[in-house]
């Protein structure tokens, strides 16, 4: 473990690159947080999936990240860096050692920790993949927004049991009609989640018509 000093964060159920980051944020400025050398694989499964680590992991880093709050410092219980030798990525956790938080860094800031700790030891932090998260760490932020708006929105459709509509998106999306319901839902969903920009589109603009 290696303490880091001096760095922005802006945790978030995804890891936005600094460019990303809104006004209306909450950016924080961290006076001091535990960091830890891991293996590409480890930076991977915790940026693509939803992790938590073991309580032991959570007693090392307990209190030991501080952050500014105005003239005061406030302790945030259960945050770190992580990184290998590419990337790095400020992690919180919650009392059972769920990931809650992701950021990625300003690039001088995580160049400054990779190359500050391109000789220590990796450590084997403890951890298990709970889920595979939802949203794509390829897609910009406004992108992920859009996939999270229009799978609510199919969601609630489906729970409403709205047949006519549902079947109404699958044949201008596909050009097809599909008579089960489920099936239909389901391929829309999965076509939504998996970033397919001419069903999202389409939907988009189908909804935008529906909703005047």
């Amino acid at each position: 473990m290696k303490n880091v000093y001096d760095i922005l964060v802006n945790f978030k159920k995804i890891a936005y690159e600094f460019y990303e980051w809104d006004c209306d944020d909450e950016i924080r400025h961290i006076k001091v947080m535990p960091s830890f050398k891991v293996s590409d694989k480890c930076v991977i499964d915790f940026l693509d999936n939803n992790v938590r680590v073991d309580d032991d992991f959570l007693i090392k880093i307990k209190g030991k990240t501080e952050s500014f709050c105005g003239r005061t410092i406030k302790i945030i219980n259960y945050a770190c860096v992580i990184y290998s030798d590419e990337v790095a990525l400020a992690l919180e956790f919650d009392t059972n050692g769920n990931v809650i938080g992701k950021s990625k860094l300003l690039f001088d800031e995580a160049d400054d920790i990779i190359e500050s700790g391109k000789d220590e030891e990796k450590e084997n932090i403890k951890y298990e993949i709970i889920s595979k998260c939802n949203i794509n760490n390829d897609l910009t932020r406004k992108e992920n927004k859009l996939i999270l708006i229009l799978n609510k929105y199919l969601n609630s459709v489906f729970e409403k049991k709205s047949y006519e509509e549902i079947k109404y998106f699958y044949f201008e999306c596909y050009n097809d009609c599909e008579n089960n319901y489920n099936k239909a839902y389901q391929r829309l969903r999965n076509s939504v989640l998996n970033a397919d920009y001419d069903v999202i589109n389409k939907l988009k603009n189908l909804i935008k018509v529906l909703k005047k």
